[in-house]
Order: structure tokens, then sequence, then C-alpha cells
């Protein structure tokens, strides 16, 4: 290393270049390099990294989706995200949407995914989409878990009992089940409910994910689920619309400041708090679609998401109900 430390800097360049147009371009190992030029193979590592950080070389992933860079960065600094991808898409076809969002949500969870994490589920479509489109070949011991009780009556592949199970599966990990009703029927019932060890001890262990992977639901008519709708009468269902409520997750609901809409609905319902979503250290939120940017704009500006992956629609839509 003596040797290289007394180049001048053109000398250390032409090097570093030669380097990495060996090991890139010819394709020759470390080893093989080591010998040609007689340098220890520890060094030609160390010069690799630094033909990277110098920037000699360039390393381009071409990823499948268009994406929007300049608006993520935007979003990156209004929000104080953790993270975000924008899809670009052509077709606003909300089915369309859901698929593309699904394979961009898989892509993105499958490179963040690391042994030991604790991942909370949270239910619907879009979180069903984005399961199945993980092809994952790994063995991680990861924990998932429910963050909240069942939901969806009729279409028990959209709830977070079945995703559970899935995604765990697709790493190799283990689940926690929930098993409760995400509303009972008064506050007594959930009273003693949670007074169960085995449902406690879940609903403590959601509290305690290092990621929680949901969506977020809207009250738009045209896209809000009526799957789950039986839980809500028509009382809770005018009251929650009077109160300004635009959107909700995991079953708690918020107006377009982020701010938490009480309802009669919160004595009742089995699962993590609201609360628990500003805690946890990355939540990840699969949502898109236009009628969908009310109820992320409130979840952005509550704080209750930090990592963001939706579609342009969504979000020039957001931006222009920020101006």
């Amino acid at each position: 290393m003596n040797d290289y430390e007394n180049m001048n800097e053109n000398e250390k360049l032409r090097l570093l270049a030669e380097v990495a147009h060996l090991y890139y371009d010819h394709n020759m190992t470390q080893s093989e390099i080591s010998e040609r030029l007689f340098i220890s193979r520890p060094k030609i590592s160390r010069l690799l990294k630094e033909a990277r950080e110098k920037e000699i070389v360039q390393i381009i992933i071409k990823e499948p989706w268009e994406r929007l860079t300049e608006l993520e960065a935007e979003f990156l600094k209004r929000f104080n995200l953790k993270d975000i991808r924008i899809l670009n898409v052509k077709n606003t076809d909300y089915q369309y949407i859901l698929n593309k969002l699904g394979e961009l949500g898989a892509y993105y969870i499958n490179g963040i995914i690391t042994k030991d994490l604790i991942v909370g589920m949270s239910w619907g479509n879009t979180i069903y989409q984005t399961i199945q489109s993980i092809k994952s070949s790994k063995n991680i011991p990861i924990t998932v878990v429910q963050i909240m009780g069942a939901a969806l009556r009729n279409k028990p592949e959209l709830d977070s009992i079945d995703l559970a199970k899935q995604f765990a599966k697709a790493y190799g990990g283990k689940y926690h089940y929930l098993y409760a009703p995400l509303f009972v029927k008064d506050k007594s019932i959930k009273e003693e409910l949670i007074k169960d060890p085995y449902i406690s001890d879940t609903i403590c262990l959601a509290k305690k994910a290092d990621v929680i992977l949901t969506s977020v639901g809207s009250m738009e008519p045209t896209i809000s689920s009526p799957e789950w709708h039986g839980y809500i009468d028509s009382y809770n269902q005018y009251q929650l619309q009077s109160n300004g409520a635009v959107g909700h997750i995991g079953g708690h609901f918020y107006d377009i400041e982020g701010q938490k809409v009480s309802a009669e609905l919160d004595d009742r319902l089995i699962g993590i708090d609201i609360k628990d979503f500003i805690k946890t250290p990355n939540v990840i939120c699969v949502a898109g679609g236009i009628d969908k940017a009310k109820s992320i704009l409130g979840a952005l500006k509550g704080s209750f998401i930090n990592t963001l992956i939706t579609d342009s629609t969504a979000a020039l839509k957001i931006l222009e109900l920020t101006k």
C-alpha cells in the first residue's frame, strides 16, 4: 500500500480505473487481478471500494418500474419520510395500479428484510397484492404478527390472518395470530378478551414490531371497503364523516390533518393503538390511486407512516391538496 500512497493523483486514478476495468469488464476475480498486477488480494478489494467511492465505477440498477425520483425527493423533504417510492403510471385503472404497487412493494420489502425482524401485519387489497408478488427463496428467521383483529368476513384471503401466514412462509419465518374480531359488540367484551393471555401476548408482541406493513383505508365511496362496514352502523358512519374522517389505519380513523377522529368504535377495537404506529421504527404503507390521496395525506401529516410506496396519480393529488 505504500507504493500507492506515494503515487500522484493521476497515477492513482489510472490504477483504480485499470483494476475496475479488469474486474467489471473482463470478469476477472480479485485473485486473478492480484496475480496480474502483483498486488495483494486484500489491496485489490480496497482499490475496488475506492473506485466506487470516487465514482470511477458507477453502478446503475435498472428497475422494471419507472419512478419519479424528483417527486420522491420532494416528498422526502416535505413529509420527513424515511423512504419513498413513487411509481409513474400511465394507466389509471385502479386494479392495474394495485397490481403494480404490489410488485414494487414486494421488491422494496425483499430488500429490507433481515433476520430477527418482528413484522406487524395489516390487511387489505394492496397488502394482498404485495404479498402475492413476493418471490423469495430466502430462509430468514422473522416473526410476523397481526396488529389488529380480523375484519373481512367475506374475504378472508385479504385479512391479516391469512396475510401474516403467507408473508412468514415466504421467508421461512414464524407467525402469530390474533384470534379476535377487529371490533366486538361492546367495551365489556373487549375488556374480557384482552385479559386472555394469548390475545394480550399477541398484542404486546405487535406493539414491539420493528416494521409494520400496512395500507390506509379511504372514506371515499368509490373504494372504501364494504366488506368490513358491517362492523359500523349508520350512527358511527355519520359520526366519523361529520368529524372529518378521511381515512383509517389499523381500524383507527383520522382527518386530513392527521388528527385522530374519536368514535364509539374505539372502545370496541381489538388491536394496537394509533400511537403505536408513530412509535414503530418503520411503518411501510403501500397505497395508491387518486381516491386514496386524502387518506395518504392524513397519514403522512399524522406521522403514522414513514415509508410510502405509492403511484404518480396519488402523489400529484397529494401535492395539490397541500396547496
